[in-house]
């Protein structure tokens, strides 16, 4: 039997996903916490009784209106943090996807800002987790699915 006080409050799970055409990857200004303000890929919490899968086709369509084909499993990642209160710990799954169609982007009120960047030219300052999961999927990245802070 599981104990309910074993879990810890402050571990968030969230799908991610690379949104790729060509060497570009889709970045969102994120509206909500964890990472407010900052340019990130397109990701959520995962809800109860949703699959991860599920959850990374909704935040794509909730943060960009569009219907996404997920791809590979890019890798897990870990997020420390510490500035929340409480601090938080994210696992981060993160896949490979792609627009389903001609699916055109909409402007919603999940994300302040969309910008399709073309990775082998540099990165905006995003979070140090999404620059481990840009390199991942770079041609030539490290390590596939680093599980490091």
């Amino acid at each position: 039997m599981i104990r309910r006080d074993s879990f810890d409050p402050g571990v968030r799970v969230l799908a991610s996903v690379a949104v790729l055409r060509g060497s570009a990857v889709l970045l969102i200004r994120e509206q909500e916490e964890p990472y407010n303000g900052q340019w990130v890929l397109p990701q959520g919490y995962v809800k109860a009784g949703e699959t991860v899968e599920g959850a990374a086709r909704r935040e794509v369509r909730e943060e960009l209106g569009v219907e996404v084909e997920l791809g590979d499993l890019v890798g897990v990642y870990d997020d420390f943090l510490d500035e929340t209160t409480p601090p938080t710990h994210c696992v981060i799954v993160g896949y490979r996807g792609s627009i389903r169609g001609t699916g055109r982007l909409l402007s919603t009120s999940e994300a302040i800002d969309s910008a399709w960047v073309d990775i082998s030219k540099g990165l905006p300052d995003v979070p140090p987790v999404v620059r481990r999961m840009l390199a991942d999927i770079a041609p030539r990245g490290g390590r596939r699915g680093r599980a490091k802070r």
